[in-house]
């Protein structure tokens, strides 16, 4: 990559951080690559990797990744090309970067994604995040609000993805993830409205705490009724 494009893509970050939108648009005209590279010593660490990282902590940003999002992508931005600078055993697709944003506005982030063709493999990519980091979290407080939030959201994202027909037809690993052949299928659109379900983690199955869930079982309900729609294990 010429040092003109790593400029362009700096300053891309940077205008991002700050949520300035028409210097955003403005460096996406120029040629600036949301996918790019912007640290020439670091060629696999990419934009929107780094923005989707920069969300879990930055409450403004988060707030403003749709719409930066849907800029990228009326620029040409395609997850799928995987156009990212490396090699190819250096990939890090960034949907593994997303796994960070265990928050309503992750999912808010996720949704925009979905919505204009999450490939497969990106989708993949963040649910296995989202689960070898619930098996093997050291440590577990079932009783702390934060991690009942942050787990409840991220398995919240995992449904979300599923939800998705064209993501789930393409993937068993995701099926086999929330125990689709256990469940009824019919019943996955629900997952779109993430605020009218909950989630709640079964320890009694777990062998592995306090270093992690493998083996807990989650159980899904209606935020209403209480009624009882999907059940999977971690």
């Amino acid at each position: 990559m010429n040092t003109v494009q790593f400029a362009l893509n700096q300053e891309l970050l940077e205008a991002a951080k700050r949520c300035d939108l028409i210097r955003v648009e403005e460096l996406l005209r120029q040629g600036a690559d949301p996918l790019g590279s912007f640290d020439v010593n670091h060629q696999n660490e990419h934009i929107l990797g780094e923005l989707f990282c920069f969300s879990a902590d930055d409450e403004k940003l988060a707030d403003r990744m749709p719409t930066l999002l849907r800029l990228f992508f009326a620029h040409g931005m395609d997850i799928a090309a995987g156009n990212i600078p490396g090699d190819e055993e250096d990939y890090i697709n960034p949907l593994w970067d997303l796994a960070f944003v265990s928050n309503e506005s992750g999912l808010k982030i996720l949704q925009v994604l979905l919505e204009h063709g999450l490939d497969c493999l990106s989708a993949e990519n963040l649910v296995e995040h989202i689960f070898v980091d619930m098996e093997i979290c050291d440590g577990c407080n079932v009783d702390d609000k934060w991690w009942v939030e942050r787990w409840s959201c991220s398995l919240k994202m995992v449904m979300l993805v599923a939800s998705y027909p064209h993501i789930l037809e393409n993937s068993t690993y995701i099926a086999d993830c929330i125990s689709l052949a256990e469940n009824d299928a019919a019943r996955l659109s629900v997952f779109r409205n993430w605020r009218n379900f909950t989630c709640q983690i079964d320890l009694s199955t777990c062998d592995n705490i306090p270093h992690g869930l493998r083996n807990a079982t989650v159980r899904i309900t209606d935020a209403e009724t209480g009624e009882l729609i999907w059940r999977m294990a971690v």
